[in-house]
């Protein structure tokens, strides 16, 4: 079981090195462009994917007003980002993909619901947000909790989803063990 857990503490240091080397900023830039032809238009809550390579970066779709803290027209995207850490608004840039089918198994909340949530995750005092952590807290676990509730990783379709499912099953692990203990 020890080595178990220094080869996914490994993993994890090699899959966050990954990503400080390729140090993109999926979700910004100057400019709203409407999505080229046969790309799918996504609307309020949508679950939005930007291929990075060997992993995805992920938000929500949140469109033009929906968001009172929003503030500005051209900030379409609910995200996390890593540098600098912490959620913000920002416009969506090609290539995306609306990907709501890898959660097929789960109900979207409703638009009230999730605005409820980006609302509490934008407030100071709320630390799901402050610090980006690869099993806890990122991209993916940010935009699953303001679409289904409930925050989940699982990089389906890239090099980084067996790592994903690793840290998913640690994290059950350590819950099933805190309520056994309680």
């Amino acid at each position: 079981m020890k080595s178990l857990n220094v080869k996914l503490v490994l993993v994890t240091v090699l899959l966050q090195l990954f990503l400080s080397v390729l140090e993109v900023n999926a979700g910004g830039g100057a400019g709203a462009r409407p999505p080229a032809v046969g790309v799918a238009v996504p609307h309020f809550g949508d679950l939005i994917e930007f291929p990075q390579g060997g992993y995805s970066h992920y938000g929500i779709f949140v469109g033009d007003g929906n968001v009172p803290l929003n503030g500005r027209d051209d900030h379409n995207i609910f995200e996390m980002t890593r540098k600098p850490p912490g959620c913000r608004f920002s416009t969506y840039q090609e290539p995306f993909t609306v990907r709501n089918e890898y959660y097929n198994d789960i109900v979207p909340r409703t638009p009230e619901q999730m605005v409820a949530t980006i609302e509490e995750l934008m407030r100071p005092q709320d630390k799901r947000c402050k610090d980006y952590s690869l099993d806890k807290e990122n991209c993916e676990h940010i935009a699953t909790l303001v679409r289904y509730g409930r925050a989940m990783c699982r990089q389906k379709g890239t090099a980084a989803a067996g790592v994903a499912g690793l840290a998913n099953s640690r994290v059950k692990q350590k819950r099933r063990e805190s309520s056994a203990a309680a």
